[in-house]
C-alpha cells in the first residue's frame, strides 16, 4: 500500500510540472505578444519563414495562410506545436481544409489571449 501511495504522489508531482512547464511557456509568450503581434502583421500570406527569433523567443517556422500566423517551436513524437496569431477569429475554422505537408495533419487550438492561440498538430 505504501508502494502505491508513492507510485500516486510521483505521478501527481510528474503531472505538476508538465502543467507548470506548460504554464510557464505560454506566460514567455504572452509577455512578448507586443512584439509578435508587430511581426506577424508583417508576414505575407503564403510566407514560411525559416528558423527566428521573435520577441525573444525561439522559432523554427513561421508561415501565413489564410490571415493565421502560426509560429512552430518545434516537434515532439513527430507532432509540431507553437502558437498562433489569427485577428479574423477562430483558426480551427480559417485552416479546416489547408494541408501543411505531404503528411496530413490534425491542428488544435486553444484560445490563450486576444488574437492568440496556443497550437497543436498532430499526425
Amino acid at each position: 500500500m505504501l508502494a502505491f501511495s508513492g507510485v500516486l504522489a510521483l505521478a501527481g508531482a510528474l503531472v505538476a510540472a508538465v502543467v507548470a512547464v506548460r504554464d510557464g511557456g505560454e506566460r514567455r509568450f504572452l509577455g512578448s505578444a507586443a512584439e509578435i503581434e508587430v511581426y506577424a502583421r508583417g508576414v505575407a500570406e503564403g510566407d514560411r519563414l525559416g528558423p527566428r527569433s521573435v520577441g525573444g523567443m525561439e522559432f523554427e517556422e513561421i508561415r501565413r495562410e489564410r490571415g493565421v500566423v502560426v509560429f512552430q517551436q518545434g516537434e515532439r513524437e513527430h507532432s509540431p506545436y507553437g502558437y498562433a496569431w489569427s485577428p479574423h477569429g477562430d483558426p480551427a475554422r480559417l485552416l479546416a481544409d489547408v494541408e501543411w505537408s505531404a503528411d496530413h495533419l490534425d491542428h488544435r487550438f486553444e484560445h490563450l489571449q486576444g488574437a492568440f492561440y496556443s497550437w497543436r498538430g498532430s499526425r
